[in-house]
């Protein structure tokens, strides 16, 4: 009877260590194949260097095939003209790895304030960590997202100034992008400034209940069932 008891009890602490652990956030894909995203792309300026396509209007995200941690997208572009583009990207969640056209679209689920963005060192990201975990509103409700901002300015001089800011919103349960912002203005001296702010906004998605979260608690319940239903005959 007692060991009974004991066995219950660990199960229960894994269970909350399951659901409550920081800081040992595993690398793990969150999204399934079929699941996609839809967002409003905005842009304002006279420059589209550096920067995305100034045309575009919306585009959808699709996971196309998934392999450990490595997701395969989908990218479809759409213009005001009624034309559209379609192209394939991959990248690695784990280490941000990725084919030079997909970074930060996708990063880990369930990270925390201060984990890294990714495990390797990729541009613009480089060696760092999570801002923020916070709650933000995004499709009519309260969503909890990671945050990673980039701030850069050129040193203040007579003759030329560069300041640049961009923040990435990540949903947490699965790591796709919930907004995307940049600003950027580069000015010079005694000539035409360059400017443009840009962003990447989600209005419509496929939820589902991340199953990151549901295998541990469905195997744990009912560990802790039997173990129970045990005592019970034993009694």
């Amino acid at each position: 009877m007692k060991k009974q008891l004991i066995f219950v009890t660990v199960l229960f602490a894994i269970l909350a260590l399951t659901l409550t652990v920081h800081g040992v956030a595993p690398r793990t894909v969150g999204v399934h194949v079929g699941e996609w995203a839809h967002y409003v792309f905005t842009f304002q300026g006279n420059s589209t260097t550096p920067g995305p396509d100034p045309n575009m209007t919306s585009g959808l995200f699709t996971i196309m095939s998934i392999s450990g941690t490595n997701v395969t997208l989908q990218m479809h572009s759409y213009y005001p003209n009624g034309s559209d583009f379609i192209e394939y990207h991959w990248i690695d969640v784990d280490t941000g790895q990725n084919d030079g056209n997909a970074t930060g679209m996708l990063i880990a689920a369930n990270l925390n304030q201060g984990d890294p963005v990714y495990t390797t060192s990729v541009a613009p990201f480089m060696d760092g960590t999570l801002n923020d975990t916070l709650t933000r509103n995004y499709l009519g409700q309260p969503a909890q997202v990671n945050h990673f901002g980039l701030n850069y300015t050129t040193p203040p001089n007579p003759i030329y100034n560069l300041t640049s800011t961009m923040d990435w919103y990540w949903y947490r349960a699965t790591g796709i992008p919930a907004e995307i912002t940049m600003n950027y203005t580069d000015q010079v001296s005694m000539g035409n400034s360059t400017w443009f702010n840009w962003s990447l906004l989600i209005d419509n998605i496929v939820p589902e209940f991340p199953a990151l979260l549901v295998t541990p608690v469905f195997m744990i319940t009912t560990l802790v069932a039997v173990a129970v239903c045990k005592m019970k005959k034993k009694r």
